[in-house]
């Protein structure tokens, strides 16, 4: 009779295992896991850019496919991975909902069939209607159009000189400050009363323009330079300024003031700028 048989089934103990794993007979994790986490990285590696390249691009493609099926020339698709920006002039409510619906539907081939590759749409719309005025009252686009000469009368070069000189002087001694990454104002709603009343004493339209360094991407900064503006712009309107009076435009990273390559230059070219619209030369 074998006396050790009831001992076979009972745990090591440490100086067993260790005496075990010297004769090579450890159990097979250790050596198991060293190429499970190899194929982890590799599967890693293989897949960022797939995600970032192939998928990114079958995105912004079936994006742009559905808002040109649906006739919505007015919106423009900017993917990030999986994710869209929606941007434009929504002629209603109704199409910027139309909009968002055909880019999450849109479908686009994959290995496995047709799929939806949009998982999220963030719309960064511009509308024809400031809710802080009265249903049909149309406010300037912000995109730099002007508005019709007949609704406000043009400043005259003395006035707008003089008009600008004031605003200069006013956001060099302080800067509006905005989050991180966002159009919230961070504080600034002293600096925005003063920058009203002056407003509301100039003659003409004013144009506000949002700057930002050049960190991160181009279509980025313009949105977020953009939509900075248009904050300016309803705080402005929300203290008394008249809406048509006023126009809300991003420049991105186009006109720096500085340097760059230093956080102060950088810090200095993210500004908001205030000036008069010019008429035309006749």
């Amino acid at each position: 009779m074998d006396e050790s048989a009831p001992f076979r089934n009972l745990p090591m103990t440490q100086p067993d295992a260790a005496a075990a794993y010297a004769r090579g007979r450890y159990p097979f994790v250790p050596y198991g896991i060293i190429p499970l986490v190899a194929l982890i990285l590799l599967m890693i590696v293989a897949l960022v850019p797939f995600a970032f390249g192939e998928v990114q691009a079958a995105t912004q493609t079936a994006a742009r496919a559905a808002l040109d099926k649906a006739g919505m020339s007015w919106a423009r698709a900017t993917a990030s991975g999986q994710w869209v920006i929606l941007e434009g002039r929504p002629p209603s409510q109704a199409a910027a909902k139309a909009a968002k619906e055909a880019v999450l539907k849109a479908r686009s081939g994959t290995l496995f069939g047709s799929a939806e590759p949009a998982t999220w749409v963030i719309s960064h719309f511009t509308w024809a209607e400031d809710p802080l005025l009265p249903p049909g009252t149309l406010r300037p686009r912000s995109d730099g159009e002007e508005p019709p000469a007949a609704a406000v009368p043009p400043a005259t070069e003395a006035e707008a000189a003089a008009c600008d000189s004031t605003m200069a002087g006013i956001l060099s001694q302080a800067r509006i400050g905005f989050t991180t990454g966002s159009a919230a104002f961070d504080d600034g709603s002293t600096l925005l009363d003063v920058i009203a009343a002056a407003a509301r004493n100039c003659q003409g339209v004013l144009r506000i323009a949002g700057h930002t360094d050049d960190v991160g991407r181009d279509a980025n900064n313009g949105t977020l330079s953009r939509r900075r503006a248009e904050a300016v712009r309803t705080a402005l309107i929300a203290r008394g300024v008249p809406a048509n009076r006023l126009i809300a435009e991003g420049l991105g990273s186009t006109q720096p003031l500085a340097d760059n390559d230093t956080a102060d230059g950088r810090a200095r070219n993210r500004r908001i700028e205030i000036r008069s619209v010019r008429s035309p030369p006749n």
